[in-house]
Protein backbone atom coordinates (compact mmCIF):
# COMPACT_ATOMS: atom_id res chain seq x y z
CA UNK A 1 0.00 0.00 0.00
CA UNK A 2 2.77 2.31 1.25
CA UNK A 3 4.61 1.58 -2.45
CA UNK A 4 1.30 2.34 -4.26
CA UNK A 5 0.83 6.07 -2.43
CA UNK A 6 4.72 6.68 -3.22
CA UNK A 7 4.24 5.83 -6.55
CA UNK A 8 1.02 7.97 -6.80
CA UNK A 9 2.90 10.94 -5.33
CA UNK A 10 5.78 10.50 -7.78
CA UNK A 11 3.28 10.88 -11.25
CA UNK A 12 1.64 13.63 -9.28
CA UNK A 13 5.00 15.76 -8.76
CA UNK A 14 5.97 14.51 -12.06
CA UNK A 15 2.88 15.96 -13.64
CA UNK A 16 3.13 18.84 -11.62
CA UNK A 17 6.68 19.82 -13.00
CA UNK A 18 5.70 19.02 -16.04
CA UNK A 19 2.86 21.24 -16.18
CA UNK A 20 5.25 24.16 -14.44
CA UNK A 21 8.02 23.47 -17.46
CA UNK A 22 5.15 24.05 -20.27
CA UNK A 23 3.54 26.77 -18.83
CA UNK A 24 6.94 28.41 -18.52
CA UNK A 25 8.13 27.63 -21.85
CA UNK A 26 4.52 28.64 -23.18
CA UNK A 27 4.60 32.15 -21.63
CA UNK A 28 6.02 35.38 -20.90
CA UNK A 29 7.93 37.25 -18.11
CA UNK A 30 6.08 40.18 -16.50
CA UNK A 31 6.53 43.34 -18.59
CA UNK A 32 8.96 46.18 -17.63
CA UNK A 33 9.75 49.60 -19.11
CA UNK A 34 12.91 50.98 -18.82
CA UNK A 35 12.89 54.56 -16.55
CA UNK A 36 11.99 57.56 -17.64
CA UNK A 37 12.01 60.91 -16.76
CA UNK A 38 8.61 61.95 -16.95
CA UNK A 39 7.20 65.69 -18.84
CA UNK A 40 6.01 68.37 -16.31
CA UNK A 41 3.05 68.81 -15.96
CA UNK A 42 0.09 66.99 -15.83
CA UNK A 43 0.74 64.78 -18.98
CA UNK A 44 3.37 63.89 -17.13
CA UNK A 45 2.04 62.78 -13.76
CA UNK A 46 -0.48 60.64 -15.85
CA UNK A 47 2.27 59.30 -17.98
CA UNK A 48 4.09 58.31 -14.67
CA UNK A 49 0.98 56.44 -13.67
CA UNK A 50 0.75 54.25 -17.05
CA UNK A 51 4.47 53.37 -16.09
CA UNK A 52 3.91 52.52 -12.26
CA UNK A 53 0.58 50.71 -13.87
CA UNK A 54 2.54 48.34 -16.18
CA UNK A 55 4.69 47.06 -13.81
CA UNK A 56 2.05 46.64 -10.75
CA UNK A 57 -0.86 45.22 -12.71
CA UNK A 58 1.68 43.39 -15.09
CA UNK A 59 -0.09 45.00 -18.17
CA UNK A 60 1.33 43.86 -21.77
CA UNK A 61 0.23 47.43 -23.25
CA UNK A 62 -1.99 49.75 -21.78
CA UNK A 63 -3.63 52.71 -23.93
CA UNK A 64 -5.83 56.31 -22.16
CA UNK A 65 -7.73 58.41 -23.66
CA UNK A 66 -9.09 61.47 -21.60
CA UNK A 67 -12.15 64.13 -22.89
CA UNK A 68 -12.57 67.21 -20.71
CA UNK A 69 -14.84 70.23 -21.40
CA UNK A 70 -14.79 68.89 -25.68
CA UNK A 71 -11.34 68.38 -26.04
CA UNK A 72 -8.78 65.30 -25.68
CA UNK A 73 -6.56 66.82 -22.99
CA UNK A 74 -4.71 63.24 -22.75
CA UNK A 75 -4.34 60.32 -25.20
CA UNK A 76 -1.29 57.83 -25.06
CA UNK A 77 -0.16 54.60 -25.36
CA UNK A 78 3.00 52.30 -23.21
CA UNK A 79 4.12 48.58 -24.20
CA UNK A 80 3.50 46.21 -26.46
CA UNK A 81 1.23 44.79 -28.71
CA UNK A 82 2.55 41.63 -29.10
CA UNK A 83 5.16 40.43 -26.53
CA UNK A 84 6.93 37.96 -28.73
CA UNK A 85 8.06 40.95 -31.78
CA UNK A 86 7.78 43.69 -29.03
CA UNK A 87 5.47 45.82 -31.41
CA UNK A 88 4.66 49.07 -29.80
CA UNK A 89 1.33 49.57 -28.32
CA UNK A 90 0.08 53.16 -30.01
CA UNK A 91 -2.80 54.87 -30.45
CA UNK A 92 -3.96 54.01 -33.63
CA UNK A 93 -3.29 50.20 -33.01
CA UNK A 94 -6.36 48.06 -34.23
CA UNK A 95 -7.90 46.94 -30.78
CA UNK A 96 -10.97 45.00 -29.83
CA UNK A 97 -13.02 46.30 -27.35
CA UNK A 98 -15.28 43.32 -26.64
CA UNK A 99 -18.77 44.62 -24.86
CA UNK A 100 -18.24 48.21 -25.30
CA UNK A 101 -19.05 47.73 -28.54
CA UNK A 102 -23.17 47.39 -27.86
CA UNK A 103 -22.91 50.82 -27.02
CA UNK A 104 -22.64 51.45 -31.10
CA UNK A 105 -25.02 48.72 -32.05
CA UNK A 106 -27.54 50.80 -29.61
CA UNK A 107 -26.74 54.09 -30.98
CA UNK A 108 -27.16 52.50 -34.53
CA UNK A 109 -30.28 51.04 -33.45
CA UNK A 110 -31.46 54.41 -32.32
CA UNK A 111 -31.02 55.61 -35.57
CA UNK A 112 -32.79 52.96 -37.63
CA UNK A 113 -36.21 53.07 -35.26
CA UNK A 114 -35.61 57.54 -35.57
CA UNK A 115 -36.00 56.59 -39.44
CA UNK A 116 -38.80 54.70 -39.07
CA UNK A 117 -40.57 55.94 -36.25
CA UNK A 118 -40.39 53.54 -33.55
CA UNK A 119 -39.83 53.99 -30.17
CA UNK A 120 -37.91 51.73 -26.99
CA UNK A 121 -41.16 50.32 -25.95
CA UNK A 122 -41.69 49.10 -29.59
CA UNK A 123 -41.65 45.54 -30.51
CA UNK A 124 -39.63 43.45 -32.95
CA UNK A 125 -42.70 42.96 -35.52
CA UNK A 126 -41.37 41.36 -38.52
CA UNK A 127 -42.93 37.64 -40.02
CA UNK A 128 -38.95 36.07 -38.82
CA UNK A 129 -40.46 36.57 -35.18
CA UNK A 130 -43.68 35.40 -35.14
CA UNK A 131 -42.75 32.28 -32.98
CA UNK A 132 -41.30 35.07 -30.29
CA UNK A 133 -43.76 36.76 -27.77
CA UNK A 134 -43.12 40.68 -28.16
CA UNK A 135 -40.33 41.61 -27.42
CA UNK A 136 -39.29 45.24 -27.20
CA UNK A 137 -36.50 46.93 -28.04
CA UNK A 138 -36.01 48.04 -24.26
CA UNK A 139 -36.44 44.56 -22.84
CA UNK A 140 -33.35 43.65 -25.35
CA UNK A 141 -30.93 46.75 -24.66
CA UNK A 142 -31.33 45.96 -20.85
CA UNK A 143 -31.08 42.69 -20.99
CA UNK A 144 -34.60 41.99 -19.70
CA UNK A 145 -35.97 40.15 -22.48
CA UNK A 146 -35.47 36.36 -20.97
CA UNK A 147 -32.76 35.54 -23.28
CA UNK A 148 -29.80 33.86 -22.17
CA UNK A 149 -26.84 31.66 -23.91
CA UNK A 150 -27.29 28.25 -22.35
CA UNK A 151 -25.98 24.58 -23.98
CA UNK A 152 -28.93 24.16 -25.73
CA UNK A 153 -28.48 27.26 -27.73
CA UNK A 154 -24.24 26.89 -27.93
CA UNK A 155 -25.47 22.94 -29.54
CA UNK A 156 -27.62 24.92 -32.50
CA UNK A 157 -24.52 25.94 -33.85
CA UNK A 158 -22.34 22.26 -33.39
CA UNK A 159 -21.39 21.63 -37.17
CA UNK A 160 -21.52 25.33 -38.18
CA UNK A 161 -18.20 27.19 -37.25
CA UNK A 162 -18.01 31.26 -37.38
CA UNK A 163 -21.46 31.71 -38.74
CA UNK A 164 -22.68 35.16 -40.56
CA UNK A 165 -24.47 37.13 -38.74
CA UNK A 166 -27.58 36.16 -41.07
CA UNK A 167 -27.04 32.39 -40.68
CA UNK A 168 -27.17 32.45 -36.93
CA UNK A 169 -30.13 35.01 -36.83
CA UNK A 170 -32.22 32.73 -38.79
CA UNK A 171 -30.73 29.17 -37.40
CA UNK A 172 -31.80 30.78 -33.67
CA UNK A 173 -35.36 31.83 -34.64
CA UNK A 174 -36.03 28.66 -36.01
CA UNK A 175 -34.45 26.23 -33.26
CA UNK A 176 -34.59 28.60 -30.19
CA UNK A 177 -37.62 27.83 -27.53
CA UNK A 178 -38.61 31.13 -26.15
CA UNK A 179 -41.95 31.26 -24.61
CA UNK A 180 -41.35 34.54 -21.32
CA UNK A 181 -43.27 37.09 -21.73
CA UNK A 182 -43.39 40.39 -20.02
CA UNK A 183 -40.22 42.37 -18.54
CA UNK A 184 -37.93 39.62 -16.58
CA UNK A 185 -34.97 40.63 -14.21
CA UNK A 186 -32.09 41.12 -15.80
CA UNK A 187 -30.01 38.71 -17.41
CA UNK A 188 -26.78 39.88 -19.25
CA UNK A 189 -26.21 38.10 -22.67
CA UNK A 190 -24.75 38.75 -25.60
CA UNK A 191 -27.86 37.08 -27.10
CA UNK A 192 -30.06 39.99 -27.12
CA UNK A 193 -27.33 42.65 -29.03
CA UNK A 194 -26.86 39.84 -31.75
CA UNK A 195 -30.67 39.31 -32.00
CA UNK A 196 -30.89 43.06 -32.32
CA UNK A 197 -27.94 43.25 -35.32
CA UNK A 198 -29.64 41.05 -36.62
CA UNK A 199 -33.29 42.56 -36.84
CA UNK A 200 -31.17 45.63 -38.34
CA UNK A 201 -29.92 43.69 -41.25
CA UNK A 202 -33.37 42.70 -41.73
CA UNK A 203 -35.44 46.28 -40.97
CA UNK A 204 -33.02 48.13 -43.76
CA UNK A 205 -32.28 45.03 -46.15
CA UNK A 206 -28.38 46.23 -45.84
CA UNK A 207 -25.21 44.34 -43.44
CA UNK A 208 -24.90 45.32 -39.79
CA UNK A 209 -21.33 46.53 -40.35
CA UNK A 210 -22.17 48.77 -43.12
CA UNK A 211 -25.08 50.37 -41.30
CA UNK A 212 -22.77 51.32 -38.33
CA UNK A 213 -20.13 52.71 -40.62
CA UNK A 214 -22.86 54.68 -42.22
CA UNK A 215 -25.26 56.13 -39.63
CA UNK A 216 -22.41 56.03 -36.46
CA UNK A 217 -18.33 56.11 -37.16
CA UNK A 218 -18.71 58.03 -40.66
CA UNK A 219 -20.54 61.07 -38.75
CA UNK A 220 -17.93 60.81 -36.05
CA UNK A 221 -15.35 60.80 -37.71
CA UNK A 222 -13.95 57.41 -36.80
CA UNK A 223 -12.22 56.03 -39.60
CA UNK A 224 -10.34 53.21 -37.54
CA UNK A 225 -13.45 51.74 -36.80
CA UNK A 226 -15.50 48.44 -38.01
CA UNK A 227 -17.59 45.44 -36.79
CA UNK A 228 -15.17 42.68 -37.58
CA UNK A 229 -16.24 40.23 -39.91
CA UNK A 230 -14.67 36.46 -40.11
CA UNK A 231 -12.69 36.91 -43.39
CA UNK A 232 -10.89 39.91 -42.32
CA UNK A 233 -10.37 38.44 -38.45
CA UNK A 234 -6.51 37.93 -39.52
CA UNK A 235 -6.08 41.58 -40.13
CA UNK A 236 -6.56 41.54 -35.69
CA UNK A 237 -2.83 41.82 -34.90
CA UNK A 238 -2.51 42.74 -31.21
CA UNK A 239 -2.12 39.72 -28.77
CA UNK A 240 -4.13 39.21 -25.75
CA UNK A 241 -2.76 37.41 -22.33
CA UNK A 242 -3.90 36.58 -19.28
CA UNK A 243 -1.97 35.97 -16.23
CA UNK A 244 -0.55 31.69 -15.63
CA UNK A 245 0.04 29.94 -12.64
CA UNK A 246 3.38 30.71 -12.46
CA UNK A 247 4.52 34.20 -10.27
CA UNK A 248 4.41 37.35 -12.94
CA UNK A 249 4.25 34.85 -15.69
CA UNK A 250 1.86 36.00 -19.10
CA UNK A 251 0.47 33.41 -21.84
CA UNK A 252 -1.50 34.59 -24.80
CA UNK A 253 -5.46 34.36 -24.44
CA UNK A 254 -6.83 35.44 -28.05
CA UNK A 255 -10.25 36.09 -28.48
CA UNK A 256 -12.80 34.07 -30.31
CA UNK A 257 -15.74 35.58 -31.40
CA UNK A 258 -19.36 33.60 -31.87
CA UNK A 259 -21.01 35.41 -34.76
CA UNK A 260 -19.13 37.27 -37.45
CA UNK A 261 -19.91 40.47 -37.18
CA UNK A 262 -20.48 40.63 -34.02
CA UNK A 263 -23.29 43.52 -32.72
CA UNK A 264 -22.50 42.54 -28.74
CA UNK A 265 -18.51 42.21 -29.51
CA UNK A 266 -16.79 42.27 -32.31
CA UNK A 267 -16.01 46.30 -32.56
CA UNK A 268 -12.17 46.59 -33.50
CA UNK A 269 -11.35 50.33 -33.10
CA UNK A 270 -8.05 52.60 -31.83
CA UNK A 271 -7.77 54.72 -28.57
CA UNK A 272 -7.93 57.36 -31.13
CA UNK A 273 -11.41 57.00 -32.14
CA UNK A 274 -12.74 56.28 -28.71
CA UNK A 275 -11.51 59.87 -27.75
CA UNK A 276 -13.86 60.89 -30.80
CA UNK A 277 -16.58 58.97 -29.57
CA UNK A 278 -16.59 60.37 -25.96
CA UNK A 279 -16.28 63.75 -27.22
CA UNK A 280 -19.30 63.59 -29.76
CA UNK A 281 -21.46 61.98 -26.31
CA UNK A 282 -20.63 64.58 -23.91
CA UNK A 283 -21.86 67.60 -26.36
CA UNK A 284 -25.16 66.09 -25.82
CA UNK A 285 -28.28 68.15 -28.13
CA UNK A 286 -24.69 69.81 -29.48
CA UNK A 287 -22.97 66.58 -30.82
CA UNK A 288 -23.86 64.10 -33.77
CA UNK A 289 -25.78 61.73 -31.66
CA UNK A 290 -28.75 63.98 -30.01
CA UNK A 291 -31.35 62.26 -31.58
CA UNK A 292 -29.93 58.92 -30.87
CA UNK A 293 -28.97 60.21 -27.17
CA UNK A 294 -32.65 61.26 -26.89
CA UNK A 295 -34.03 58.13 -27.94
CA UNK A 296 -31.91 56.32 -25.98
CA UNK A 297 -33.03 58.06 -22.79
CA UNK A 298 -33.92 56.91 -19.79
CA UNK A 299 -35.34 58.94 -17.03
CA UNK A 300 -36.82 57.05 -14.83
CA UNK A 301 -33.05 55.47 -14.23
CA UNK A 302 -31.04 58.24 -15.00
CA UNK A 303 -29.02 56.72 -17.71
CA UNK A 304 -28.93 55.49 -21.59
CA UNK A 305 -30.52 52.83 -22.44
CA UNK A 306 -27.42 50.17 -24.09
CA UNK A 307 -25.04 52.09 -21.48
CA UNK A 308 -24.39 51.15 -17.80
CA UNK A 309 -24.17 53.21 -14.82
CA UNK A 310 -22.07 52.94 -12.07
CA UNK A 311 -20.66 55.62 -8.69
CA UNK A 312 -17.00 56.65 -9.57
CA UNK A 313 -15.26 59.83 -7.73
CA UNK A 314 -18.47 61.13 -6.26
CA UNK A 315 -20.12 61.12 -9.59
CA UNK A 316 -22.28 59.26 -12.06
CA UNK A 317 -20.91 58.19 -14.94
CA UNK A 318 -22.34 56.25 -17.86
CA UNK A 319 -20.61 53.66 -20.32
CA UNK A 320 -19.87 50.22 -20.54
CA UNK A 321 -17.05 47.69 -19.43
CA UNK A 322 -15.65 45.51 -22.14
CA UNK A 323 -13.87 42.41 -21.40
CA UNK A 324 -13.37 38.85 -23.41
CA UNK A 325 -10.12 36.58 -23.49
CA UNK A 326 -6.90 38.48 -23.02
CA UNK A 327 -8.44 41.94 -23.01
CA UNK A 328 -10.08 44.19 -21.20
CA UNK A 329 -11.53 47.65 -21.80
CA UNK A 330 -13.36 50.82 -19.60
CA UNK A 331 -14.99 53.16 -21.54
CA UNK A 332 -17.41 55.94 -19.22
CA UNK A 333 -18.24 59.89 -19.44
CA UNK A 334 -19.97 61.73 -16.59
CA UNK A 335 -22.06 64.93 -17.47
CA UNK A 336 -21.68 66.42 -14.45
CA UNK A 337 -17.93 66.33 -14.78
CA UNK A 338 -17.65 66.86 -18.64
CA UNK A 339 -15.26 64.49 -18.50
CA UNK A 340 -15.07 60.51 -20.07
CA UNK A 341 -12.39 58.07 -20.17
CA UNK A 342 -11.50 55.09 -22.36
CA UNK A 343 -8.87 52.52 -21.22
CA UNK A 344 -7.23 49.64 -22.45
CA UNK A 345 -5.10 47.22 -21.95
CA UNK A 346 -3.97 43.52 -24.01
CA UNK A 347 -4.75 41.47 -20.51
CA UNK A 348 -7.56 39.52 -19.25
CA UNK A 349 -9.02 41.69 -16.12
CA UNK A 350 -9.95 39.69 -13.14
CA UNK A 351 -9.21 41.79 -10.50
CA UNK A 352 -10.97 44.77 -11.91
CA UNK A 353 -7.38 46.76 -12.54
CA UNK A 354 -9.88 49.09 -15.26
CA UNK A 355 -11.86 50.29 -12.84
CA UNK A 356 -9.11 51.17 -10.18
CA UNK A 357 -6.17 52.31 -12.73
CA UNK A 358 -9.13 54.79 -14.44
CA UNK A 359 -10.08 56.25 -10.92
CA UNK A 360 -5.73 57.10 -10.20
CA UNK A 361 -6.03 58.11 -13.67
CA UNK A 362 -9.61 60.62 -13.11
CA UNK A 363 -8.02 61.49 -9.71
CA UNK A 364 -4.92 63.27 -11.31
CA UNK A 365 -7.16 64.78 -14.01
CA UNK A 366 -9.87 65.88 -11.83
CA UNK A 367 -7.31 66.94 -8.91
CA UNK A 368 -9.91 65.00 -6.36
Amino acid sequence: MAKKIKFFLFILIFWVAAFLAWEWWNSFPKVNLVKFAPEEGMKGKLDSILFQAINEYRLPGVSVALVKDGKVVYLNALGYQNLDTKEALTDTTSIPVASVSKIFTALTLANTALSIEKKTSDFLQDSLFKKFPPLSFHQLLEHKSGLEANRSFASLLLGKRNPSLNEWGIEFLEKMEFTQRGDQPMVYSDLNYDLLGFWLEKSREGEFQEQVSAQIFEPAGMDQSRFVKFDDWDSVAITGYQGTFLWKRLAEKQLKLQVYPSPSTGLLTSTQDMSLALIHLLRGDMGNFEEELAWLDDPENAKLLGFQKIRMLDSDWIGHFGGQAGYSSFFFLSKNENTGIFLFFNLKDPEEYRLELSKKLLTQLLQK
